[in-house]
């Protein structure tokens, strides 16, 4: 079995953009406080405040490079999964899969998550439209997990 999630483009940019942006203003509150003579309070809130924008900046930044920020198709094979990002690809075998979550948001809207967590990383799969497909990966990640056990009708 294969999947495919898209990410924008655009959002990664603008992710960074932003990221840049809270260092650049973090950066003009720590220099502030480094020029300015005022009360030693004042200038210890300009040097927290400026190092929390900076730091949030930077974090929004490293975001836009995470693995999930990109397009990612996802091969469900017999004995592991294959993430594909690109022309690089990530072999995580079933075992180090620590949980997969079925997610339905309105059961009178056809939109479908699967959301698996591998380790620290987590990864959201959207299915619009797609039941059949989703419950297809979510009851073969189950199964692969030893979570689910199909019964004797099931098989047939």
């Amino acid at each position: 079995m294969q999947h495919t999630v898209k990410k924008n483009r655009a959002t990664r940019i603008a992710y960074r953009m932003v990221g840049v942006f809270f260092v650049v203003i973090g950066a003009a509150f720590i220099l502030l406080m480094i020029k300015s003579h005022g009360s030693t309070g004042g200038r210890i809130f300009k040097l927290a405040f400026g190092l929390a924008l900076g730091v949030y900046g930077l974090v929004l930044v490293k975001s836009s490079f995470r693995k999930s920020a990109f397009d990612l198709t996802y091969h469900f094979e017999d004995d592991e999964l294959i993430i594909e990002k690109g022309k690089k690809s990530y072999h995580t075998p079933y075992e180090k899969i620590t949980n997969v979550n079925l997610v339905i948001p309105d059961p009178h809207l056809p939109y479908y998550i699967l959301k698996i967590d591998i380790g620290k990383e987590q990864f959201v799969l959207p299915f619009s439209g797609k039941r059949e497909k989703c419950d297809a990966i979510y009851y073969h990640l189950l199964k692969k997990m030893g979570i689910y056990q199909e019964s004797e009708t099931e098989r047939r």
